[in-house]
């Protein structure tokens, strides 16, 4: 069994919180137990003085997670910009040695991982490592959110390109706000070579702002294929 997955996205917007989060609750179903990182978060609320990660904060709420705010999100940015962008406006380096240190802590802790990024695979987090560096180092396997919408099928096979040349294995792709889209599916399985895990429709009663996630649990543990993500396979 895999000791973790890390979500990522064809683009920015397509829905990797809900995903993740959703991934993370349908193998806590399972009886496995399960932890969520947000590694690096931008765009973070400053509520009651404290900078806040609305994503962080869902991962946490739907699989009833304990676990320290320090630990699942250990860097948090305000301005919603890349990382080191965001670092920049506000006067700050990135200390990515906080992410290791929380991360070796959770997979301690827990059986299984799930882990979000931000943005693409090609999104710097600091001055050396991209996101795909991030998750290269954490040896995760990876699942690509994508969104049906105009351009998705390049950026989702740019996606699947740049994970192969780095070395990182692709468990499958996970479609979000699928509309009639079989062509658009089968598409992106014909040209990627990599299995579509399983599609979600556009769904009012999840939010990530709001941390609602309606039936988007039950509908995973139905519709998208859970044993793929959690079986090992080299």
């Amino acid at each position: 069994m895999e000791k973790g997955v890390f979500v990522t996205g064809s683009d920015t917007g397509v829905g990797k919180t809900v995903v993740a989060g959703a991934i993370a609750a349908a193998i806590k179903a399972q009886g496995l137990d399960v932890g969520v990182m947000k590694p690096i978060s931008t765009g973070a609320s400053e509520i009651d003085g404290k900078l806040v990660s609305k994503d962080a904060r869902y991962l946490k709420k739907i699989i009833g997670g304990t676990d320290a705010d320090e630990l699942v999100n250990p860097i948090r940015l305000k301005p919603a910009l890349a990382p080191t962008m965001a670092a920049a406006e506000s006067g700050i380096a990135i200390d990515i040695d906080k992410v290791w240190k929380a991360f070796e802590e959770l997979k301690e802790k827990h059986e299984f991982m799930v882990i979000e990024g931000i943005g693409g695979l090609m999104v710097p987090v600091d001055d050396k490592l991209l996101v795909a560096d991030m998750a290269l180092k954490m040896d995760m396997a990876l699942v690509i959110a994508s969104k049906h919408s105009l351009g998705a099928i390049n950026h989702t096979l740019l996606t699947v390109e740049c994970a192969k040349s780095r070395n990182l294995r692709v468990k499958g792709i996970v479609i979000n706000m699928l509309k009639d889209g079989k062509d658009f599916v089968s598409e992106i399985e014909k040209y990627s070579s990599v299995p579509i895990l399983g599609t979600i429709p556009f769904k009012e009663n999840v939010s990530v702002e709001n941390c609602t996630y309606g039936d988007i649990v039950e509908h995973f543990r139905r519709e998208v294929n859970i044993s793929r993500i959690m079986r090992r396979e080299e």
